[in-house]
């Protein structure tokens, strides 16, 4: 069974980590964003593609007092929709206004839990994968009360400022070769390509 004081911990966790975090390269469409009230914002698209990177791009750049939790946290294991009014506590207690959450869609249910939070008056800002975000509990639960923003792997001019390229014919070539993952472009490493290759044919296609 999950505890208050549990979550309290993966909380202060995450946000030290996320403190320290590089803001990495920042996305083009970032400026695109409407400014969320009644809405929930949620940023889907493939996997690795930097939506928790871009998350936290829009977490620093929030002015209002927020909350960040990431639930692919192995420690949140068995977190249930009923857990969420523990996780209340804390934001009560905070006195957050803007809620920023990472992956939460592995949480049965988590719409409702959103929904609830949307009539309560604050912002919401969810990432998750295209599998998991065109599902129709989305539909049915968030119909009127959400804004889906997609986000795609380096765009050309995205992919020529994070390798400090110039726009000629030698980069848009390494840049057709490579492709836009960020972690891949970073690394080099092909098991990265691979994998998620794998993921997305199994987890997501096939699922």
């Amino acid at each position: 069974m999950i505890q208050q004081s549990l979550i309290q911990e993966v909380l202060l966790s995450q946000k030290q980590k996320i403190l320290h975090q590089p803001l990495g390269l920042k996305r083009e469409i970032l400026p695109f964003f409407p400014d969320m009230n009644t809405f929930a914002l949620i940023i889907s698209g493939i996997r690795r593609c930097g939506k928790s990177t871009l998350l936290l791009q829009l977490l620093k750049n929030n002015n209002s007092p927020s909350l960040y939790m990431n639930f692919e946290d192995p420690r949140l294991f068995g977190f249930e929709l009923s857990d969420f009014r523990l996780l209340d506590n804390i934001i009560s207690k905070e006195k957050s206004e803007a809620l920023f959450f990472d992956e939460i869609q592995i949480i049965d249910h988590w719409e409702l839990y959103i929904r609830q939070k949307l009539d309560e008056g604050f912002k919401v800002v969810i990432t998750g994968s295209n599998a998991s975000m065109l599902s129709r509990e989305l539909g049915t639960k968030l119909t009127g009360r959400h804004i889906t923003k997609e986000l795609f792997p380096f765009s050309y001019r995205e992919f020529l400022s994070f390798k400090s390229l110039s726009p000629d014919a030698k980069s848009w070539e390494k840049y057709t070769n490579t492709g836009g993952f960020p972690e891949f472009i970073k690394n080099k490493n092909t098991d990265i390509l691979s994998e998620l290759l794998y993921d997305i044919l199994i987890r997501d296609i096939a699922v």
